[in-house]
């Protein structure tokens, strides 16, 4: 499908189109994620509100579900997230109408509209927003390279001060933190 749409066209006859684009085709998106694969899938709505002085109002709903891999914070490997997206829009003429309308409405975000509009842009910026800040795995274990680093000798005193581990063998993670405050509470671990 081409990625450009007539919103004015839209919002007159009051259609919904739907569609899908391949996320490795969002390249500002793909630049983002651990693997650029995956469907980005889209339904757009559009309506036109008439005013009782004759003129109208043109609106879009867009909604948006993909499923994207991204870098876990903790082990750097690819975690899956899902995406889901839904936002109104109201769309006016030129920048400058945008501008002043934006800040008066609380509603809906407003756009430009026009015979061009970038539908495929739209989608790629709120699929941006919507990322997670930190993806992590519910369960995951550092890098096979941090366990020699520097965290190999905070495990190597860890032991040596006897302190306590996380049941699978490693000591607690705070409890560096825990000797240096001087402390030996249990109630951290």
């Amino acid at each position: 499908m081409d990625s450009t749409i007539d919103t004015l066209e839209l919002a007159r006859t009051g259609a919904t189109v739907s569609g899908e684009f391949a996320v490795a085709r969002l390249q500002r998106l793909a630049t983002l994620l651990a693997a650029p694969e995956g469907m980005a899938r889209w339904t757009l709505r559009a309506w036109r509100v008439k005013r009782a002085q004759g003129s109208a109002d043109d609106f879009m709903m867009l909604t948006v579900d993909a499923q994207v891999r991204l870098a876990c914070v903790r082990c750097l490997e690819p975690v899956a997230a899902a995406l889901a997206v839904e936002r109104a829009y109201r769309l006016v003429a030129d920048e400058a109408q945008a501008e002043r309308l934006d800040l008066d409405d609380a509603q809906y975000d407003v756009l430009v509209g026009g015979r061009r509009f970038d539908l495929a842009g739209l989608v790629e910026d709120e699929l941006i927003m919507a990322l997670p800040a930190t993806p992590h795995h519910e369960r995951c274990e550092l890098p096979a390279g941090a366990a020699g680093g520097a965290g190999g000798s905070d495990r190597a005193a860890g032991e040596e001060a006897g302190a306590p581990d996380d049941g699978a063998g490693r000591p607690h993670p705070f409890a560096a933190l825990r000797r240096l405050r001087g402390g030996n509470d249990e109630a951290g671990s």
